[in-house]
């Protein structure tokens, strides 16, 4: 049975920096690196600095795995593409309904951490810098109030939509919007280093806590350096874009990463700087964001506060912007391949319009749950959910490609290694270090056990739906998987 496939209806509108930008986002130095700082607070005995670098070694696999799948199928769809042409639409479907419920349910949490990391913080800065006391009140009474709160993250998510509803409005909104968190970051790295000059305390021995740590990094910023699959029958150029997009952002991320993670060190001391994160400080500035340690060496110049309050914004707001364009465009895909209905595949103005209201409808529902209601979800699942879900399935599906491209075989193997010892490292110390796990898996547990299980629920039920819909029509499933989607 062969089956004739019309023109997918996206555009080549991304080009190479666009390619770069995608990942370095994703990576999100500044963001990537907030988290991890917070939790080091409970782990005295890790170097920050070898875990940045060991968390960052221990993905290299993993993104020159994803860059030469990439350049093997450069197709939008990305890890559904890749799954499903490897192991059949059931697994694919798993997979593809899996991101979905997992990107959905993501975005109050992204929504959150830009309340809580960057606005609060931020308010609080601007307050302070500017004489405003109301700006310090307003900042400490959104995180206080859950109405607020809840109207906060929805401000965030339709803000994050919007700049979705074109591909080209999405693109140049992208592009601006990174070339503005690293000219953040950049003054955030030099604010850092000019404030002291603190002994920075990097050990020669690989404790316990340090790789703890590292695992960490991987789950908050390492792990996602997969943003162009997704998008890549939309970036012109590939090879060039490709290598732009995975191996140089990739290496840039890591470099800002340690820098910001060093100046930490530098200018506050390690011991100080756990001190303020546990206990707070004199100024009238949240100490669980780096944004308010960024800011402290430049409270004597407004203006660059205001400018690193303003780029900060960017941090969470990409990323999300990141979940839109993935979960769009598995949708279509998915539709693409008769597994949902034929609607979701319509694009208008370069994007797939029902599959970004579908999106909506479900990232509303579960921001009234998780934000409003309070069933929040833990670090540590939403993280290692995405490492066992996504990035693992993706790892042991491309050791097929191997027979195309030895070098395939070798990575994918590699990425196996890597992400399950990170899934152990996490486990195992979180169940060891109670401290440590009271933090990185603090949510709500039914909630928590309600995440890991409905996504392949959904994707399985989607599967033996759509089979056994398409069988009436005469349209065998199977087949149609054996063909590579078009551009």
């Amino acid at each position: 049975m062969k089956f004739l496939r019309e023109s997918t209806g996206f555009v080549k509108e991304f080009n190479t920096f666009d390619a770069f930008a995608l990942n370095f986002s994703f990576l999100g130095p500044a963001a990537g690196v907030a988290y991890p700082l917070f939790i080091a607070a409970f782990l005295p005995e890790a170097s920050w600095t070898l875990a940045v670098i060991i968390g960052s070694l221990l993905m290299v696999p993993v993104v020159i795995n994803y860059y030469l799948l990439t350049m093997l199928i450069p197709r939008s769809g990305g890890d559904y593409i890749f799954v499903s042409r490897a192991m059949g639409p059931f697994i694919g479907s798993v997979l593809g309904m899996s991101l979905i419920m997992a990107f959905t349910m993501g975005f109050p949490v992204l929504a959150l951490l830009e309340v809580v990391m960057v606005i609060t913080p931020g308010l609080q800065s601007l307050g302070y810098v500017l004489g405003v006391r109301g700006l310090i009140s307003l900042g400490e009474g959104i995180t206080s109030s859950p109405s607020e709160l809840f109207a906060v993250t929805t401000l965030v998510i339709f803000a994050v939509f919007s700049l979705s509803l074109s591909e080209r409005l999405y693109v140049r909104a992208f592009r601006y919007l990174t070339l503005l968190q690293i000219a953040g970051t950049v003054f955030m790295v030099v604010g850092l280093f000019t404030v002291n000059d603190q002994p920075v305390f990097t050990s020669p021995y690989v404790n316990l806590q340090t790789l703890s740590l590292s695992s960490i990094f991987v789950l908050s910023m390492f792990a996602f350096t997969n943003a162009p699959a997704f998008f890549a029958g939309e970036i012109k150029r590939i090879k060039k874009s490709f290598i732009s997009g995975y191996l140089i952002s990739y290496a840039v991320a890591t470099l800002f990463a340690l820098l910001l993670v060093i100046g930490i060190e530098r200018g506050f001391g390690k011991q100080n700087y756990i001190n303020y994160v546990l206990n707070g400080w004199s100024l009238p500035m949240s100490t669980s964001s780096i944004l308010s340690f960024a800011v402290y060496a430049f409270l004597n110049v407004p203006y660059i506060v205001v400018f690193l309050v303003i780029s900060a914004l960017s941090w969470y707001v990409l990323y999300a912007m990141i979940n839109v364009g993935a979960s769009s465009r598995i949708l279509f895909s998915m539709a693409f391949d008769r597994l949902l209905p034929s609607f979701f595949a319509e694009v208008r103005r370069g994007i797939p319009i029902y599959s970004l209201i579908f999106t909506l409808t479900l990232s509303m529902l579960f921001n009234f749950l998780e934000v409003y209601l309070s069933y929040s979800v833990s670090f540590a699942v939403d993280g290692l959910w995405f490492v066992i879900w996504n990035y693992l399935i993706v790892a042991i599906a491309s050791i097929k490609y191997g027979k195309s491209d030895r070098k395939i075989l070798i990575t994918s193997l590699l990425s196996v290694f890597t992400l399950s010892l990170v899934v152990v490292l996490t486990v195992l110390y979180g169940l060891l270090n109670s401290s440590f796990g009271s933090v990185i898996f603090q949510g709500n547990t039914a909630f928590d056990l309600a995440t890991i299980i409905i996504p392949p629920m959904t994707g399985t039920v989607t599967y033996l739906i759509s089979k056994e819909i398409r069988k009436k029509q005469g349209i065998e499933l199977s087949e149609i998987y054996k063909e590579i989607p078009p551009e």
